[in-house]
């Protein structure tokens, strides 16, 4: 049964259920989305700080609109298992999308000039039209500008998850005051006074605000996402565990098509998700077709590709001389991909 209760991430009334079968708290907040964390919540592995970007900038919104999906710390075999569920009729646990910490570090931006590219994006996707107002509360505001709510010390605390004590009003408002000072005289928005506690702002993308969203959405390579070509199945998980994190360690996101949602075919998808990636990452042990096919896409557009290849498996002729990671173990992959990452990656 739901009831209403703070939301754990940000403290706006949401809906909330308790599963104690598996002992995880479901929350539909209209700021952090529908998300599932452990019911013990001062054991949550995540910066909260960075947790709170994260739900909002990839937020699965209820309410009135039918919405299955919800991101949960289950583990990803789990999400697996209740997705194959979902397609085959079985609607007992919607569609969960796996977050883990890795995947949240990795996406925060690490730069200031990031966050703003991350914020101008944010606010055209919430705008239907040019030169159209978003209202915007306090809450939804300090998760978007990127702006802690909590401070984390981690002298104090034993377990780096249990560090967080929530600041003082005044100060995180101060800083929310200071980010949008400075998209307003940068040029990028327009905003009415504020913030505060009970009123919402209305914000609106200037000319120069498009200007920098058309350059983002015609060369989105300016991120951090890698598409991953290989050949997917039960057999190739500890290989996808391992790729996965040589990118993350070298602080890039890896993509596989098969993690994506979407509503369009795969070929199509799949070539967007090549042409969005600021590189791209191919294992040719299996002889995939698909993967020589993706990294010949790759190559044809000027995207740089790192090769992967475990040891004694013979390539196609036709990319044999090309510089590969030859692998023995899965073990060898994550330093040897991201010492390859940082060595010829911008």
């Amino acid at each position: 049964m739901s009831e209403k209760k703070e939301c754990f991430v940000c403290k706006t009334m949401a809906y909330h259920q308790v599963d104690m079968d598996s002992y995880l708290s479901f929350y539909d907040c209209p700021i952090c989305g529908r998300y599932e964390l452990s019911f013990w919540e001062e054991k949550i592995p995540f910066n909260k700080n960075h947790l709170a970007s994260y739900l909002a900038y990839h937020r699965y919104e209820g309410g009135d609109k039918i919405e299955h999906r919800y991101n949960t710390m289950l583990n990803k075999e789990k999400c697996d298992e209740y997705k194959q569920d979902f397609n085959s009729g079985k609607n007992t646990h919607g569609l969960p999308v796996h977050m883990d910490n890795d995947i949240i570090e990795s996406w925060y931006p690490r730069t200031f000039s990031d966050r703003i590219d991350h914020i101008l994006l944010y606010l055209n996707k919430r705008m239907k039209h040019v030169g159209q107002q978003v209202s915007l509360s306090l809450q939804e505001l300090i998760s978007m500008l990127f702006v802690d709510r909590y401070e984390i010390d981690v002298d104090k605390f034993s377990h780096e998850y249990e560090n967080s004590e929530e600041r003082k009003e005044e100060d995180y408002i101060y800083e929310v005051e200071y980010m949008l000072r400075y998209l307003s005289d940068t040029g990028y928005i327009k905003y009415n006074a504020g913030p505060s506690t009970e009123d919402a702002i209305d914000i609106t993308l200037n000319p120069a605000a498009y200007k920098r969203i058309d350059e983002l959405q015609k060369n989105s390579s300016y991120g951090r996402n890698v598409l991953v070509a290989m050949k997917f199945g039960n057999e190739t998980l500890k290989l996808r565990d391992a790729i996965r994190k040589g990118i993350s360690d070298a602080d890039y996101i890896a993509v596989f098509i098969d993690e994506v949602q979407h509503n369009d075919f795969i070929t199509p998808e799949l070539l967007k998700c090549i042409r969005e990636s600021k590189f791209v990452v191919v294992d040719l042990t299996h002889q995939n077709n698909g993967a020589y096919f993706e990294e010949g896409y790759a190559m044809g557009i000027g995207k740089t590709v790192i090769q992967l290849c475990q040891k004694d498996t013979r390539l196609h002729f036709d990319i044999a001389q090309k510089n590969t990671i030859m692998w023995d173990v899965e073990d060898d992959i994550p330093k040897r991909l991201a010492n390859r990452i940082r060595a010829t990656i911008d």
